[in-house]
């Protein structure tokens, strides 16, 4: 099968500025002898990346900012072309790459939604039986008539993605926008990819959420400068993603013993938080968890005066930004004693319910004014492996505990049904 999309050997090559515009080298130029461009002033926004796209399957782009994603979506669009390599494409694209790409300010919803279909090739007889749909499910028929420089940013990207959505391409590139859209329209989108791949439509996805990456995608390549690094199946790529992000905050924060700490931390004069830990209640690491390891959280701390009815407020974020969950001691009525001096705040949990991934704990200390943190920072990474065999949720975060599980003919149904009743 011939693939939707193919990138053969890809670079991109950018030559940094050289303290003139654009203009006054462009008339410049051919009266100048041709001169190496110091190397100090280029970039490989793209290195010798291959990479083949089936039709109908989903790729995800992942890597930290400037390793190359959006480059890789506009030179699938044909906004810019490659230094050097192929870029093959297999059927009529769709791009949403840029917020209100393709929008005129000036005239209305209604007339943006022919204006960018007729650029991405639909006919004006296909965009009027499309119309009501495309306005249905960007959810601003209200304002559609209202010129498109009035519309908040989240307004935009609805319209943009519902037009791009809307035209059934082969291939349908979409960026880093929908992160603009709240929760409920993001799931909106989630379930229109869907739609679409199951007609065959192959997507090529850019985000830094890596749970939409998890939900959309089933292959994934991880960019870093410009370069792959790996790529593969969406839960392996995606996996080694993640410890890479763990990688470099430990840099960051120093030696993995103090990785984190002080980096986003603070106090006021009353308190401060001298050290955040997490304790395997089974194995004793600090560290290493599996999903269902008992746990203790210890907050080690310093006071100055004494601080009445303290409350410790703990937020579980996975590596890719995503709360895991939120803990108040208050939400529990627990109450916690008046602190002075010095000691530590235990809290224990008796399952951690994690899917597989990297996590560090948020944690703030509150006085008796509910919302105002008197201190604050951050644990250590700790890895947690899941359920699965081979530790590869394909999604998610929390990890259930289930009672049982039976199988039951339609017959017992029914009367257990009519029993009910009864």
């Amino acid at each position: 099968m011939k693939p939707a999309v193919r990138f053969e050997n890809v670079s991109k090559r950018y030559e940094l500025g050289t303290g003139q515009t654009s203009i006054k080298r462009l008339i410049t130029k051919p009266f100048k002898r041709n001169r190496a461009v110091p190397a100090s002033q280029i970039l490989w926004a793209l290195k010798d990346v291959s990479f083949a796209i089936k039709p109908g399957s989903a790729l995800g782009l992942v890597g930290p900012n400037g390793s190359g994603k959006t480059t890789s979506l506009k030179l699938l669009s044909k906004i810019t072309f490659p230094s050097a390599g192929k870029v093959h494409i297999n059927g009529r694209i769709s791009a949403l790459i840029e917020l209100g790409a393709g929008f005129h300010p000036d005239l209305t919803g209604r007339e943006n939604v022919y204006l960018n279909g007729a650029i991405l090739g639909m006919k004006k007889e296909d965009i009027d039986k499309r119309f009501d749909q495309i306005v249905d499910f960007s959810g601003i028929d209200r304002f559609i008539d209202t010129p498109v420089k009035r519309y908040s940013s989240g307004m935009y990207v609805r319209l943009g993605f519902s037009v791009a959505a809307h035209v059934e391409p082969d291939v349908l590139l979409v960026d880093e926008v929908l992160a603009v859209g709240d929760a409920q329209f993001r799931q909106k989108c989630a379930r229109r990819i869907e739609e679409l791949q199951a007609i065959g439509t192959t997507i090529v996805f850019v985000a830094h959420n890596l749970y939409l990456v998890r939900s959309v995608c089933d292959k994934a390549v991880f960019l870093l400068k410009g370069v792959v690094q790996q790529q593969g199946d969406v839960d392996e790529v995606l996996n080694n993603y993640e410890n890479w992000l763990i990688e470099q905050q430990i840099k960051a924060g120093g030696t993995p013993a103090t990785a984190m700490r002080g980096k986003i931390a603070g106090h006021s004069q009353d308190v401060s938080i001298q050290e955040i830990a997490v304790h395997n209640l089974n194995s004793g690491s600090t560290e290493d968890f599996k999903y269902n390891d008992g746990a203790e959280i210890r907050v080690h701390y310093k006071t100055n005066k004494p601080i009445k009815d303290p409350n410790l407020v703990v937020r579980i974020t996975r590596a890719d930004g995503a709360t895991a969950a939120m803990i108040r001691t208050a939400d529990y009525g627990l109450k916690l004693d008046d602190l002075e001096g010095e000691g530590v705040i235990s809290l224990k949990m008796d399952e951690l319910q994690l899917a597989t991934g990297g996590y560090v704990l948020n944690v703030s200390l509150l006085g008796p004014i509910d919302g105002v943190a008197l201190a604050w920072g951050n644990s250590r990474w700790i890895q947690v492996s899941g359920i699965s065999l081979g530790h590869e949720e394909s999604s998610g975060m929390f990890v259930p505990r289930i009672a049982a599980a039976s199988v039951q003919d339609k017959r017992n149904v029914i009367e257990m049904a009519q029993e009910a009743v009864s």
